[in-house]
């Protein structure tokens, strides 16, 4: 702040230049009554007081903004660290923007004091994850969402996959179906393999062999799940399991492209639970992810870690709920 307005806002609140550099930088030493006044008096002359130093600093960061589910998990993680007096700013690392490695480089240069990690490089094993380390040795407190890095002493916070697919899977199995395909995300990710694993796992249990033309691995996105459902739908599928709500809607979208309906012809179950979901025609059948639940816990764990508190490095495992609605239903007779 430009020295002439130091002394602008001094004589306005009626105090000495250095009592209005005492307060904005929060030193100790000056009565509650003749901060607030000093502070009264930055707002009156149009400026914005900055945040106590003592009030810790996070970065949040996603890997995309059109998947509904990571700004519902930012923003929920947001809020609830807010309750804990923590201060949070939200980035997204894109493939053709800023990577995480650039924003927690960037947050770093700014003092952040913690970071809360959604999904990116700890979310695929096969990643070099030499910048999780590095922020642990320089022991910055951070939470892992969706995601971990073997042998890391540090917080995670998932959902179990597996069981989402294997509770999927038996739902459709209660509507008659048995021709059961799996959209999946990429495959070098943690939760695309967990995902996968749960639903081998209840094929196998209930119908002994899987056909490989019922699993497809394409991406989290409209188009992957558009893309996945005319492929299993060649093979007979008459009900699809997506990896999550974009893929779920491409998959009603390549339903329908094929003159059939859902769930009349074709059943489809999402994954999130996001607000696309009752909105979409029909109301999506998802898996709904623990949002505050995921929030709470990640919130916590950073926060007791900024206020110097020892946290033991718990991995917070949520089980999703199945959510039924409308795209879901019974087997056709025909099939």
């Amino acid at each position: 702040m430009p020295r002439t307005s130091v002394r602008a806002i001094a004589r306005r609140a009626g105090v000495s230049a250095a009592t209005v550099s005492r307060v904005l930088n929060d030193k100790p030493g000056v009565a509650e009554a003749t901060r607030a006044r000093v502070l009264r008096a930055v707002r009156e002359h149009g400026m914005v007081a900055p945040a106590p130093i003592s009030e810790p600093f996070v970065g949040i960061i996603v890997p995309e903004l059109d998947n509904p589910i990571f700004p519902l998990l930012a923003g929920a993680i947001e809020t609830k660290l807010g309750a804990h007096g923590v201060t949070a700013l939200i980035g997204s690392s894109t493939l053709r923007g800023p990577t995480e490695a650039d924003y927690i480089s960037a947050l770093l240069r700014r003092a952040v004091q913690g970071l809360v990690l959604i999904s990116g490089g700890h979310a695929n094993p096969s990643a070099d994850h030499n910048t999780y380390w590095q922020l642990h040795r320089q022991r910055i407190p951070m939470v892992l969402v969706g995601g971990r890095v073997p042998g890391l002493p540090t917080a995670t916070v998932t959902t179990d996959e597996a069981a989402g697919a294997e509770a999927a899977v038996a739902h459709l199995r209660e509507l008659g179906h048995s021709r059961i395909g799996l959209a999946n995300g990429q495959a070098y990710l943690l939760p695309s393999q967990n995902r996968r694993l749960g639903y081998l796992r209840a094929m196998r249990r209930f119908f002994g062999t899987v056909d490989a033309e019922l699993y497809a691995e394409t991406s989290y996105s409209l188009a992957g799940g558009l893309a996945a459902t005319r492929k299993m739908l060649g093979a007979g599928a008459t009900a699809i399991i997506a990896g999550s709500d974009p893929m779920a809607l491409g998959a009603v979208a390549a339903v329908h492209a094929a003159g059939l309906s859902v769930p009349s012809d074709v059943s489809v179950i999402g994954y999130d639970d996001s607000y696309l979901a009752v909105h979409s025609n029909p109301p999506l059948t998802t898996l709904r992810q623990p949002v505050e639940e995921i929030a709470t816990a990640a919130s916590s764990a950073l926060s007791e870690q900024l206020h110097g508190y020892h946290v033991t490095h718990v991995d917070h495992v949520f089980a999703p709920t199945l959510i039924v609605r409308s795209s879901s239903g019974s087997r056709p007779a025909d099939a």
